[in-house]
């Protein structure tokens, strides 16, 4: 069976790459799509052409995840082609109800950000709603889609591929595990660099948020418990010490949720200056959300507590 094979996109956020994956036999299939930028569209049908397709060629759109890099690009692809988007059964709404969704997607982050720093505009901001990003992400119609269980297994590539759940840098995401290749196509939640626990709303109590690092550390278990032998990410190359990298990955994690406890433990309160103390000079997003993972683990472990302050909250030793 073959490999699938790298088609590397662009994306808005920052400098780095997003990777949708290629698989030819018995019909093409596209993992995961981009941003629905011109530039996007230039590289898809670039890449495409590399293996002797076009755009409407492809019979199958699978996503990983709602997020705007992985399936923005998916409904102008429909447009241009009979390909069926499928799309797992927590995700399908993004598809057919996108302002709705963006929209408490930024409710939630506003809200954390409230908790933590009384405004947004602290920590440079953070828009996420549909007036954002719509001109980058089209809804699907809905006689384009096929949902998927979390518990199903998909065929495509001329193989089976179970569905795993891996919750925590998405609120949806899945991930695709080949048992006779023990390959992972593995989206945003294995990579060489730490996913960051991005804040989103529950999605069965929309107005509540995600405790999403808890989710990414449950997520790790699981895949830690597989047996993979290469991995196809949804940014940077490809995995081959997917052992070695969950355990740094996990022991990173875990490092730096001491390092929070013990500047709590030794007075610091404040969020802002916990979070410039542990990512100097790093004050954007993926960090901020890190932070917010440290705090919400060691609050899970009622090692510390949140007690209002004003606006916002600051931190404590629990029984000091």
């Amino acid at each position: 069976m073959h490999e699938p094979k790298l088609i590397e996109l662009k994306t808005i956020f920052g400098t780095q790459t997003v990777n949708a994956w290629l698989l030819k036999e018995p019909e093409p299939v596209l993992i995961d799509c981009g941003e629905k930028i011109d530039e996007n569209w230039e590289l898809l049908q670039k890449g495409l052409a590399a293996e002797g397709l076009k755009i409407s060629d492809l019979s199958k759109i699978i996503i990983t995840h709602a997020h705007l890099d992985h399936m923005g690009m998916a409904g102008k692809i429909v447009a241009h082609s009979d390909a069926t988007v499928w799309i797992s059964e927590y995700t399908y709404d993004w598809a057919v109800n996108l302002k709705e969704n963006l929209d408490l997607r930024e409710r939630a982050f506003f809200e954390v950000f409230k908790e933590t720093v009384g405004s947004p505009d602290e920590i440079g901001g953070y828009r996420v709603g549909y007036k954002e990003l719509s001109p980058m992400w089209d809804e699907i119609p809905e006689n384009r889609l096929q949902k998927f269980a979390m518990d199903d297994a998909l065929n495509f590539g001329g193989m089976d591929w179970d569905v795993i759940f891996t919750p925590g840098h998405c609120i949806n995401q899945t991930c695709f595990y080949q048992r006779e290749n023990k390959w992972l196509i593995s989206a945003d939640m294995l990579m060489k660099r730490t996913p960051s626990p991005i804040i989103d709303a529950e999605i069965d109590l929309p107005f509540r948020r995600t405790k999403s690092m808890i989710q990414l550390l449950d997520s790790f278990e699981k895949l830690s418990k597989l047996p993979i032998k290469k991995a196809f990410p949804g940014h940077f190359e490809t995995l081959e010490n997917v052992e070695q990298i969950i355990d740094y990955q996990v022991n990173n994690i875990l490092t730096k949720k001491e390092k929070s406890f013990d500047l709590i433990k030794g007075g610091m309160s404040d969020f802002m200056e916990i979070f410039s103390t542990m990512y100097p000079g790093r004050n954007y997003p993926p960090t901020y959300f890190m932070v917010v993972g440290f705090l919400d683990l060691l609050l899970e472990e009622g090692r510390i507590e949140a007690i209002p302050m004003g606006e916002k909250f600051e931190y404590f030793v629990k029984g000091d």
